[in-house]
């Protein structure tokens, strides 16, 4: 949704002379039609040039908002330490406040948080500071709660250009932005040219006279002060070569207006004290339409989606697995983690910047942030596991020499702020036999399979896949392996509810126990639970019921495929029809008490077109499979897909209908759920870029009416779009094959520059995870169930078998988090290492008191901001801290 108020706001009449900011600077795309490596070549030249020939007319240069750039150069010229920390104190160099230029509508507000965080880390250790500008002059649309994230890092102005401009917006340079929390940012937007407005001046009077003439007129009509920005700047551009006599001829030919050599920080300092005097208009909501403006690039958001899926992934294991662990571990008084915490967030943040992640830049390029992100998890993983072995005071070093004193436990951990119980999804290990490794190791024999193992009185199993035989490595810092021979299998168990962010504890026996009160069961074509019941009729028409009196959705299920021969920015459709799946069959293949699952089968035949290449049309036909998934005591289905893509140049969604007509839809954001309405644009707009119906898709999107409402969750993939009666199709895959074309009637002209992607085709294997809880109509209560139901699909109860157990510990001190309507958004430890950051945000339009209560008493208490300054002092009962949260606030809190 945007919106935006015009009372009492006027036009800068003409002056007789402006203040024109000249800002030099670069537009730093750390890869793109290059690689990294490639890229930072270019930029050591750059920047060497500015510490060798400093400035003599003042200006400085801004090296883009973002500090990934420094150690890029510091990578390869470790020397020039000194010269480049002085240009950054002195002003001679500007940069951040961001570490990289990221996408800002793909990663989650917290992503976002560290990418500042990361950023002012990098400055200090400079002895630097970032302009106070939240500069981001090319990510392809805004979250509605960016000015959230500038006020609560004291950086007043925003600087930015797509998303914003064209008919629906009001006329003008300056706005006033509002998230919905109520805090403002003062809005700088860029010229229809973007940051590129001023780039290669030329130095002859008559040629720069011109050029002023030419474009005044625009920068004078959108005017709302007399402070105007003109960049000098463009894509990977070092210094202009005649810059001093450019400006010397610009400042000439200009007059009356006056053209100074400048900064960002000095024109961030006078726009804000020029708008300071004025009224001007205030806009609310996403930034994602600059229709008839410049491109909005919106189809980014199903390009190379399997990426994007895997940066959730990876996004969720460190905000909500491998930080909050860490921090009640410190809570708890292990070591602190924070360094290495911070080493896993930077590889994943590499991966951000728009071009990357946003999956428009060449194979190169998505190889590399493949490789990232593994190694994010890989950190991640490593962190939450350490830490959690801490809780459980599991002494590693000691379990490594007394093998003979094992035995099996089950380790399982409530990764949400509140008690949970149920089921757990779990990894079962059970010992095969040894097997040495080095001089005179042998193969041994495995044991064969024991019985089923169960969980002492407080839980069932039930088997979730095969028992594979596999090696397994227990680690200590102090010694080597042991490795072994295990038999390993996944399966689901009923625990009874344990403590918030609690890590507990279950010995490993054989004895049988009763089966839990809350059971699934299945037929030959349902399965059911108390809330649930799932059905596969003729045809393949499946069915999903609420039993606690919303509604059934009938055809919950289909396939829709298109041909695409747009790029990695803009998808289009090429002519005929869409292809539609034949359903094949479907079969229960797991029957309960714990996890029943239904699965079905279709079969495609898609056109393989020719292309422009020349090669030969055909037929590819295969096969798609779901798996709807239903938990004993769930109130949702799960809903896995998975196929293998084998042919080129086509879009394929998966469709889930929901029930629900003449909806209402609020999808999951930055910092809490947002109004998503349809884009309606004027001839004239559309003919300059044409808007997609679909939209940024993080945990879930809801629909909703006066009656009824159903959310449909996601594990990652990025694009929704809500299709009438009110079905929602979500992007699987876009194969596509050009990084840019300039012959799409959704976009006419070059996005980038072209260079062939066939890796961007897609093929092969994909999945996804969904699910689908139909539900009542949207109010608070409802609210705080949606996101109970996003932490039960994407963050269920987990455990790992330690093999190594001595002594079995009593459950983990936990931390919870009380109010209806209060979503946890992080724990963690704070960036100076002093406090433990306890961060909330209200989903709801009223206010809530809220409670966070720790496992232990709380010595000292402070409110704070997103940057994690302190502020004032709260009250503490105990291991209790009682907080007032605003409508829509973020609430961040400091306590050691």
């Amino acid at each position: 949704m945007v919106a935006f108020f015009l009372s009492g706001v006027t036009r800068m009449a003409r002056a007789p002379g402006f203040d024109v900011h000249l800002v030099v600077h670069t537009h730093w795309d750390r890869e793109w039609y290059h690689a990294a490596g490639r890229f930072r070549q270019r930029l050591v030249a750059l920047i060497d040039e500015l510490l060798d020939a400093p400035t003599i007319r003042g200006e400085r240069f801004l090296l883009d908002g973002q500090t990934i750039v420094l150690g890029d150069y510091l990578a390869v010229r470790p020397e020039r330490l000194a010269a480049l920390a002085l240009a950054l104190r002195d002003g001679a160099i500007e940069a951040g406040p961001w570490f990289v230029l990221a996408d800002e509508l793909i990663p989650s507000g917290e992503a976002l948080v560290r990418n500042l965080l990361a950023g002012r880390r990098d400055l200090a250790a400079l002895g630097a500071t970032s302009p106070p500008v939240l500069y981001s002059p090319d990510a392809f649309g805004h979250p509605a709660a960016l000015p959230t994230l500038a006020a609560e890092f004291g950086l007043p102005l925003i600087v930015l250009w797509r998303g914003l401009g064209g008919d629906r917006w009001p006329a003008g340079d300056v706005f006033r932005w509002r998230a919905a929390d109520g805090s403002e940012a003062l809005v700088y937007h860029l010229p229809r040219d973007g940051y590129e407005h001023g780039s290669d001046m030329p130095a002859g009077d008559d040629a720069m006279r011109a050029r002023w003439e030419r474009q005044r007129p625009e920068l004078v009509a959108r005017a709302r002060t007399a402070v105007l920005l003109y960049a000098n700047g463009a894509d990977h551009h070092a210094r202009q070569r005649d810059l001093g006599e450019a400006m010397d001829t610009f400042a000439r030919v200009a007059r009356p207006d006056r053209v100074v050599p400048s900064s960002l920080s000095a024109f961030a300092r006078a726009v804000i004290a020029a708008s300071a005097e004025r009224d001007v208009p205030r806009i609310a909501g996403e930034l994602r339409d600059s229709y008839g403006y410049t491109w909005t690039l919106q189809g980014t958001l199903g390009t190379r989606a399997a990426i994007k899926r895997r940066n959730a992934i990876a996004e969720r294991v460190l905000v909500r697995d491998a930080e909050p662990w860490a921090a009640i571990a410190r809570l708890a008084g292990s070591c602190s983690r924070a360094p290495t915490v911070r080493a896993a967030w930077r590889a994943l943040l590499l991966g951000h910047p728009h071009d990357t992640l946003c999956g428009c830049s060449t194979d190169e390029v998505a190889r590399a942030a493949s490789v990232r992100l593994d190694d994010a998890m890989a950190q991640a993983n490593g962190i939450r596991d350490d830490a959690v072995l801490d809780l459980i005071g599991h002494p590693v070093e000691r379990a490594r020499e007394r093998r003979d004193e094992w035995r099996g436990a089950l380790v399982i951990r409530n990764r949400a702020a509140r008690a949970r119980g149920g089921v757990a999804e779990v990894e079962l290990v059970r010992f095969a036999g040894a097997e040495p490794v080095g001089p005179g190791s042998v193969i041994a024999s495995p044991a064969p399979l024991a019985a089923l193992p169960t969980l002492g009185d407080d839980a069932a199993l039930q088997l979730d896949g095969g028992w594979a035989l596999e090696h397994d490595r227990t680690e200590s810092p102090r010694h080597y392996p042991v490795n072994e021979l295990v038999w390993r299998t996944a399966a689901v168990a009923w625990v009874d509810p344990i403590g918030a962010y609690t890590v507990a504890a279950f010995p490993m026996n054989s004895e049988a126990r009763p089966a839990p009160e809350h059971i699934v069961r299945a037929g030959d074509s349902w399965i059911e639970n108390a809330a649930i019941r799932v059905e596969v009729g003729a045809g393949g028409a499946l069915r999903i019921e609420s039993r606690r009196g919303h509604h059934a959705v009938d055809d919950v299920l289909s396939w829709h495929d298109e041909g695409d021969v747009g790029d990695l920015y803009t998808h289009s459709r090429a002519p005929g029809d869409a292809v539609h799946a034949t359903f094949v069959g479907a079969a229960v293949v797991a029957h309960g008490p714990l996890r029943a699952r239904l699965e079905m089968m279709w079969r495609w035949e898609l056109p393989m077109s020719a292309t422009r290449a020349g090669r030969a049309a055909g037929v590819v036909s295969g096969t798609l499979r779901a798996t709807i998934t239903l938990d004993a005591a769930a109130e949702f289905a799960r809903i896995a897909v998975s196929g293998d893509n084998e042919t080129r140049d086509h879009r394929l969604r998966v469709v889930v209908a929901s029930g629900v007509c003449d909806a209402v839809v609020h999808a999951d954001a930055m910092f809490g759920p947002v109004l998503r309405e349809p884009i309606r644009l004027s001839d004239v707009a559309v003919a300059i870029e044409r808007p997609p119906p679909t939209a940024p898709l993080h945990r879930y999107v809801t629909l909703s009416n006066a009656e009824r409402g159903a959310t449909l969750f996601s594990d990652g993939l990025a694009e929704y779009e809500v299709l009438p009666q009110g079905a929602i199709a979500v992007t699987i895959l876009r194969a596509v094959g050009e990084l840019s074309r300039n012959d799409l009637p959704e976009r006419p002209g070059h996005a980038g520059w072209p260079v062939a992607t066939p890796e961007a085709q897609s093929r092969g294997p994909w999945c996804a995870e969904l699910a689908l809880m139909p539900h009542g109509p949207r109010d608070d209560a409802t609210i705080d169930r949606i996101e109970r139901a996003a932490d039960d699909v994407l963050i269920p109860l987990a455990g790992t078998t330690l093999r190594s157990a001595l002594d079995l510990c009593a459950p983990s001190p936990g931390v919870v988090l009380e109010g209806q309507g209060l979503a946890f958004s992080a724990l963690k430890e704070s960036d100076d290492g002093k406090w433990i950051v306890a961060r909330c945000v209200n989903l709801t339009e009223s206010a809530v008191c809220g409670r966070w209560r720790f496992g232990a008493p709380i010595g000292e208490a402070r409110a704070s901001r997103l940057d994690e300054t302190p502020a004032g002092e709260l009250s503490i009962n105990e291991s209790t801290i009682a907080f007032d949260a605003p409508p829509r606030a973020v609430v961040t809190i400091l306590v050691r």
